[in-house]
Protein backbone atom coordinates (compact mmCIF):
# COMPACT_ATOMS: atom_id res chain seq x y z
CA UNK A 1 0.00 0.00 0.00
CA UNK A 2 1.12 3.54 -0.93
CA UNK A 3 0.66 6.39 0.47
CA UNK A 4 -0.06 9.99 -1.81
CA UNK A 5 1.66 12.19 0.27
CA UNK A 6 5.69 12.57 0.10
CA UNK A 7 8.68 14.22 -0.69
CA UNK A 8 12.25 13.32 -2.64
CA UNK A 9 14.86 15.72 -3.81
CA UNK A 10 17.37 14.79 -6.30
CA UNK A 11 20.46 16.47 -7.65
CA UNK A 12 23.18 15.78 -9.85
CA UNK A 13 25.75 17.12 -12.31
CA UNK A 14 27.78 18.09 -15.42
CA UNK A 15 30.73 20.06 -16.26
CA UNK A 16 28.12 22.78 -17.71
CA UNK A 17 25.03 22.10 -16.06
CA UNK A 18 24.00 21.16 -12.06
CA UNK A 19 20.32 19.89 -12.00
CA UNK A 20 18.19 20.33 -8.25
CA UNK A 21 14.81 18.56 -8.60
CA UNK A 22 12.00 18.63 -5.61
CA UNK A 23 9.58 16.55 -5.25
CA UNK A 24 6.11 16.80 -3.53
CA UNK A 25 2.97 15.22 -3.57
CA UNK A 26 -0.30 15.34 -2.00
CA UNK A 27 -4.02 13.74 -2.65
CA UNK A 28 -5.91 13.78 -6.05
CA UNK A 29 -8.56 11.55 -7.17
CA UNK A 30 -5.68 11.15 -10.84
CA UNK A 31 -2.66 11.74 -11.24
CA UNK A 32 -1.41 15.06 -12.05
CA UNK A 33 2.32 16.53 -12.84
CA UNK A 34 3.02 20.16 -11.95
CA UNK A 35 5.73 21.60 -13.29
CA UNK A 36 7.71 24.13 -12.12
CA UNK A 37 10.87 25.68 -14.03
CA UNK A 38 12.50 28.69 -15.25
CA UNK A 39 10.71 29.82 -18.49
CA UNK A 40 14.18 28.35 -20.58
CA UNK A 41 13.66 25.15 -19.62
CA UNK A 42 9.54 24.61 -20.33
CA UNK A 43 10.84 22.23 -22.91
CA UNK A 44 11.67 19.69 -20.14
CA UNK A 45 7.98 19.66 -19.43
CA UNK A 46 6.79 16.48 -21.47
CA UNK A 47 9.98 14.72 -20.64
CA UNK A 48 9.27 14.66 -17.01
CA UNK A 49 5.49 14.39 -16.71
CA UNK A 50 6.35 11.33 -18.57
CA UNK A 51 8.72 10.23 -16.44
CA UNK A 52 6.69 11.09 -13.69
CA UNK A 53 3.67 9.31 -14.54
CA UNK A 54 5.71 5.73 -14.59
CA UNK A 55 5.84 6.02 -10.99
CA UNK A 56 2.98 7.98 -9.40
CA UNK A 57 -0.82 6.00 -10.06
CA UNK A 58 -2.39 8.89 -8.08
CA UNK A 59 -1.93 12.02 -6.42
CA UNK A 60 -0.65 15.69 -7.51
CA UNK A 61 2.87 15.83 -8.15
CA UNK A 62 4.57 19.27 -7.82
CA UNK A 63 7.91 18.70 -9.94
CA UNK A 64 10.41 21.98 -9.18
CA UNK A 65 13.57 22.23 -11.21
CA UNK A 66 16.39 24.51 -10.92
CA UNK A 67 19.45 24.60 -13.12
CA UNK A 68 22.67 25.92 -12.30
CA UNK A 69 25.27 27.07 -15.31
CA UNK A 70 28.70 25.92 -14.62
CA UNK A 71 29.83 29.74 -14.55
CA UNK A 72 27.22 30.73 -11.98
CA UNK A 73 23.78 30.43 -11.27
CA UNK A 74 23.29 33.53 -13.74
CA UNK A 75 25.23 31.54 -16.72
CA UNK A 76 25.04 35.14 -18.13
CA UNK A 77 25.11 35.70 -21.94
CA UNK A 78 25.51 39.08 -23.32
CA UNK A 79 23.28 40.25 -26.06
CA UNK A 80 25.41 42.71 -27.82
CA UNK A 81 22.93 44.04 -29.85
CA UNK A 82 20.27 44.52 -27.30
CA UNK A 83 23.46 46.57 -25.57
CA UNK A 84 24.31 48.68 -28.49
CA UNK A 85 20.22 49.55 -29.10
CA UNK A 86 19.78 50.17 -24.98
CA UNK A 87 22.78 52.65 -25.45
CA UNK A 88 22.01 54.66 -28.56
CA UNK A 89 18.50 55.22 -26.97
CA UNK A 90 19.62 56.29 -24.01
CA UNK A 91 22.29 58.98 -25.15
CA UNK A 92 19.43 59.92 -27.40
CA UNK A 93 16.33 60.34 -24.68
CA UNK A 94 19.48 62.39 -22.55
CA UNK A 95 20.08 64.77 -25.66
CA UNK A 96 16.29 64.82 -26.10
CA UNK A 97 15.56 66.08 -22.33
CA UNK A 98 19.01 67.89 -22.12
CA UNK A 99 20.31 65.50 -18.86
CA UNK A 100 23.42 65.90 -17.70
CA UNK A 101 25.63 62.84 -16.54
CA UNK A 102 27.83 59.62 -18.17
CA UNK A 103 25.87 56.30 -19.20
CA UNK A 104 28.28 53.63 -17.93
CA UNK A 105 29.00 50.15 -18.73
CA UNK A 106 26.98 49.06 -15.46
CA UNK A 107 24.25 50.84 -16.99
CA UNK A 108 24.00 48.67 -19.89
CA UNK A 109 24.58 45.63 -18.43
CA UNK A 110 21.46 45.90 -15.99
CA UNK A 111 19.38 46.90 -18.65
CA UNK A 112 16.71 44.69 -19.31
CA UNK A 113 17.73 41.92 -21.61
CA UNK A 114 21.40 42.73 -22.12
CA UNK A 115 22.44 39.85 -20.06
CA UNK A 116 20.59 36.95 -20.20
CA UNK A 117 20.34 32.93 -18.29
CA UNK A 118 22.14 30.67 -20.40
CA UNK A 119 19.59 28.73 -22.36
CA UNK A 120 19.31 25.15 -20.88
CA UNK A 121 19.18 23.03 -23.84
CA UNK A 122 20.32 20.27 -25.38
CA UNK A 123 21.16 16.76 -24.56
CA UNK A 124 23.38 17.69 -21.39
CA UNK A 125 20.53 19.29 -20.19
CA UNK A 126 17.93 16.76 -20.61
CA UNK A 127 20.39 13.63 -18.77
CA UNK A 128 21.24 15.99 -16.07
CA UNK A 129 17.74 16.71 -15.63
CA UNK A 130 16.53 13.03 -15.73
CA UNK A 131 19.01 11.80 -13.47
CA UNK A 132 18.53 14.24 -10.48
CA UNK A 133 14.85 13.45 -11.64
CA UNK A 134 14.74 9.88 -10.96
CA UNK A 135 16.44 10.64 -7.57
CA UNK A 136 13.69 12.97 -6.62
CA UNK A 137 11.29 10.28 -7.70
CA UNK A 138 13.30 7.86 -6.02
CA UNK A 139 12.91 9.54 -2.80
CA UNK A 140 9.24 10.88 -3.40
CA UNK A 141 8.17 6.85 -3.70
CA UNK A 142 10.18 5.37 -0.47
CA UNK A 143 8.35 8.27 1.78
CA UNK A 144 4.96 7.45 0.26
CA UNK A 145 5.58 3.61 0.85
CA UNK A 146 6.79 4.05 4.18
CA UNK A 147 3.21 6.21 5.25
CA UNK A 148 1.53 3.65 3.16
CA UNK A 149 2.45 0.67 5.36
CA UNK A 150 1.57 3.22 8.27
CA UNK A 151 -1.69 3.65 6.77
CA UNK A 152 -2.28 0.14 6.58
CA UNK A 153 -1.97 -0.92 9.97
CA UNK A 154 -4.50 1.93 11.00
CA UNK A 155 -6.65 0.49 8.42
CA UNK A 156 -6.57 -2.94 9.59
CA UNK A 157 -7.53 -1.53 13.39
CA UNK A 158 -10.34 0.23 11.91
CA UNK A 159 -11.23 -2.83 9.68
CA UNK A 160 -11.21 -5.48 12.69
CA UNK A 161 -12.96 -2.84 14.68
CA UNK A 162 -15.88 -2.50 12.11
CA UNK A 163 -15.93 -6.35 11.94
CA UNK A 164 -16.09 -6.70 15.03
CA UNK A 165 -19.70 -4.57 14.95
CA UNK A 166 -20.96 -6.62 12.25
CA UNK A 167 -20.64 -9.68 14.39
CA UNK A 168 -22.75 -7.94 17.66
CA UNK A 169 -25.57 -7.25 15.05
CA UNK A 170 -27.27 -10.71 14.55
CA UNK A 171 -28.18 -11.70 18.15
CA UNK A 172 -29.81 -8.28 18.59
CA UNK A 173 -31.68 -8.49 14.92
CA UNK A 174 -33.23 -11.68 16.68
CA UNK A 175 -34.23 -10.22 19.85
CA UNK A 176 -35.66 -7.29 17.58
CA UNK A 177 -38.17 -10.13 15.73
CA UNK A 178 -39.24 -11.34 18.96
CA UNK A 179 -39.65 -7.96 20.22
CA UNK A 180 -41.81 -6.83 16.93
CA UNK A 181 -43.89 -10.19 17.57
CA UNK A 182 -44.78 -8.83 21.28
CA UNK A 183 -45.70 -5.50 20.00
CA UNK A 184 -47.71 -7.01 17.84
CA UNK A 185 -49.90 -8.96 19.88
CA UNK A 186 -49.93 -5.91 22.47
CA UNK A 187 -51.60 -4.01 19.91
CA UNK A 188 -54.14 -6.31 19.38
CA UNK A 189 -55.16 -6.72 22.74
CA UNK A 190 -55.39 -3.28 23.77
CA UNK A 191 -57.81 -2.78 20.26
CA UNK A 192 -59.88 -5.38 22.05
CA UNK A 193 -59.71 -7.89 19.41
CA UNK A 194 -60.23 -11.63 20.32
CA UNK A 195 -57.64 -13.23 18.31
CA UNK A 196 -55.46 -16.08 19.68
CA UNK A 197 -51.55 -16.21 19.43
CA UNK A 198 -51.66 -18.91 17.18
CA UNK A 199 -54.34 -17.56 14.67
CA UNK A 200 -52.95 -18.07 11.45
CA UNK A 201 -53.27 -14.62 10.66
CA UNK A 202 -51.45 -13.22 13.43
CA UNK A 203 -48.88 -15.98 12.47
CA UNK A 204 -49.14 -14.61 8.61
CA UNK A 205 -48.36 -10.94 9.93
CA UNK A 206 -45.31 -11.88 12.14
CA UNK A 207 -44.19 -13.56 9.08
CA UNK A 208 -44.25 -10.66 7.11
CA UNK A 209 -42.71 -8.19 9.49
CA UNK A 210 -40.08 -10.51 10.23
CA UNK A 211 -39.41 -10.88 6.46
CA UNK A 212 -39.41 -7.11 6.37
CA UNK A 213 -37.08 -6.65 8.93
CA UNK A 214 -34.28 -9.63 8.11
CA UNK A 215 -31.11 -8.15 7.24
CA UNK A 216 -29.33 -11.80 6.87
CA UNK A 217 -28.32 -10.70 3.43
CA UNK A 218 -27.25 -7.33 4.02
CA UNK A 219 -24.76 -8.96 6.72
CA UNK A 220 -23.46 -11.63 4.35
CA UNK A 221 -22.84 -8.58 2.02
CA UNK A 222 -20.55 -6.76 5.19
CA UNK A 223 -18.89 -10.00 5.55
CA UNK A 224 -17.52 -10.11 2.27
CA UNK A 225 -17.13 -6.78 1.64
CA UNK A 226 -15.17 -6.67 5.27
CA UNK A 227 -12.99 -9.75 3.59
CA UNK A 228 -12.41 -7.71 0.18
CA UNK A 229 -10.82 -5.04 2.05
CA UNK A 230 -8.97 -7.12 3.96
CA UNK A 231 -7.17 -8.54 0.68
CA UNK A 232 -6.70 -5.69 -0.56
CA UNK A 233 -4.74 -3.97 2.18
CA UNK A 234 -2.52 -6.58 2.00
CA UNK A 235 -2.14 -6.20 -1.65
CA UNK A 236 0.50 -4.48 -4.14
CA UNK A 237 0.11 -1.50 -6.07
CA UNK A 238 -2.48 0.64 -6.41
CA UNK A 239 -5.49 -0.34 -4.06
CA UNK A 240 -7.59 3.07 -3.14
CA UNK A 241 -9.88 3.10 -5.66
CA UNK A 242 -11.33 -0.12 -4.58
CA UNK A 243 -11.20 0.75 -0.78
CA UNK A 244 -13.15 3.68 -1.60
CA UNK A 245 -15.30 1.39 -3.45
CA UNK A 246 -15.86 -1.16 -0.73
CA UNK A 247 -15.95 1.31 1.86
CA UNK A 248 -19.04 3.09 0.13
CA UNK A 249 -20.88 -0.21 -0.36
CA UNK A 250 -20.28 -1.32 3.37
CA UNK A 251 -21.70 1.96 4.30
CA UNK A 252 -25.26 1.12 1.89
CA UNK A 253 -25.21 -1.97 3.95
CA UNK A 254 -25.11 -1.03 7.16
CA UNK A 255 -27.85 1.95 5.94
CA UNK A 256 -29.83 -0.61 5.11
CA UNK A 257 -29.53 -2.26 8.18
CA UNK A 258 -30.43 0.77 10.34
CA UNK A 259 -33.59 1.48 8.30
CA UNK A 260 -34.79 -2.47 8.77
CA UNK A 261 -34.46 -2.27 12.56
CA UNK A 262 -36.59 -0.46 15.65
CA UNK A 263 -34.41 -1.83 18.06
CA UNK A 264 -32.09 0.89 19.69
CA UNK A 265 -29.62 -0.92 20.85
CA UNK A 266 -29.19 -2.25 17.21
CA UNK A 267 -29.49 1.43 15.89
CA UNK A 268 -26.77 2.72 18.09
CA UNK A 269 -24.01 -0.43 16.57
CA UNK A 270 -25.03 0.78 13.47
CA UNK A 271 -23.94 3.98 13.65
CA UNK A 272 -20.83 3.39 15.69
CA UNK A 273 -20.46 1.34 12.53
CA UNK A 274 -21.01 4.26 10.51
CA UNK A 275 -18.78 6.33 12.36
CA UNK A 276 -15.74 3.84 11.70
CA UNK A 277 -16.52 3.90 8.46
CA UNK A 278 -16.03 7.68 8.08
CA UNK A 279 -12.65 7.38 9.74
CA UNK A 280 -11.66 4.72 6.96
CA UNK A 281 -12.94 7.12 4.38
CA UNK A 282 -10.72 9.71 6.02
CA UNK A 283 -7.70 7.49 5.68
CA UNK A 284 -8.71 6.18 2.09
CA UNK A 285 -8.45 9.93 1.16
CA UNK A 286 -4.06 9.29 1.27
CA UNK A 287 -4.26 5.84 -0.23
CA UNK A 288 -2.83 5.46 -4.07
Amino acid sequence: MISMTGHGRGEARTKTWTAVVECFSVNRKTAEIVFHAERGASWLEPLVRERALERVARGRVQVNLTLFHAKGAAGGVLDSTRAAAFLSEARALQQTLHLPGEITMADVLHAPGVVRSAEPSGEGVREVVLEALDQALDGLVATRTREGRALRGVLEKAIKQLAGIAKKIPPLAQRATLHQREALLKRVARAGIGIASDDPRLLTEVVLLAERGDITEELDRVASHVAQFREKLAASGPVGRTLEFLAQELGREFHTISSKSSDADLARLTIDAKAELERIREQLANIE
